[in-house]
């Protein structure tokens, strides 16, 4: 038999974080709740919601904070997408 999860999906409470190193091309995407985006080097920062997307542009580490609760899915950037993708314009 052969399991294959469409997107790793991680559980996170309001105010907790995690941070990605070097992950250029990595989708994230809120499935609930608000999530608050910063990428090294972006001067810019991202708040993004349920249907969004951000995906990752930068080389270096992305941090990225739960406003509220919120299940966070990764994926590559390469995989379909139903939502639109948040990016700096």
């Amino acid at each position: 038999m052969h399991l294959r999860l469409d997107a790793p999906v991680l559980a996170l409470e309001a105010g907790q974080l995690f941070a990605l190193d070097d992950a250029r091309g990595t989708r994230i995407q809120p499935r609930e709740g608000t999530l608050w985006i910063t990428e090294e080097g972006e001067p810019k920062d991202f708040v993004i919601g349920p249907g969004e997307a951000f995906v990752v542009a930068r080389a270096g580490r992305t941090l990225v904070q739960a406003v509220a609760p919120a299940r966070v899915a990764l994926t590559s950037a390469n995989e379909p997408i139903a939502a639109n993708d948040a990016r700096p314009g």
